[in-house]
């Protein structure tokens, strides 16, 4: 039982640090700096509003990750709809959980479909590029 989660955690390590490593050779100390200081937008026009108890009865691991699944997405990609870093989504899938406002993003995205989550997330790089 231990191992296949061992296993799933040594590839997120490995995707997590094939992601890192352009983005180390690519940033500037000023650009650096400037993400420092701005915080993360919402990135997602969430379908539907979701309480917060809502949200915390939905939620779990196994939830999260049947999520990402369903929408055939990286961690990086999931992260961009939820708006927070590709850490926080391999952290909350390794168990911890995430505060009550992140819980309603990921929990709002249950209502899209694979589609419109794919449109969504092309928009939001296309507009950052």
């Amino acid at each position: 039982m231990v191992a296949p989660l061992m296993k799933r955690i040594k590839t997120y390590k490995k995707e997590l640090a094939a992601l890192k490593a352009p983005a180390r050779a690519t940033r500037s100390t000023a650009s650096k700096k400037a993400s420092a200081k701005v915080a993360l937008p919402s990135r997602v026009n969430h379908p539907a509003q979701i309480s917060g108890e809502e949200a915390q009865a939905w939620y779990s691991t196994k939830n999260l990750i049947e999520l990402r699944e369903k929408f055939d997405l990286s961690a990086a990609g999931m992260a961009d709809l939820v708006g927070v870093r590709p850490w926080s989504i391999y952290r909350w899938e390794a168990g911890e959980k995430p505060s009550v406002a992140s819980m309603i993003k990921v929990a709002s995205l249950r209502k899209i479909s694979r589609t419109r989550a794919l449109r969504m997330l092309e928009e939001l790089r296309n507009s950052e590029a």
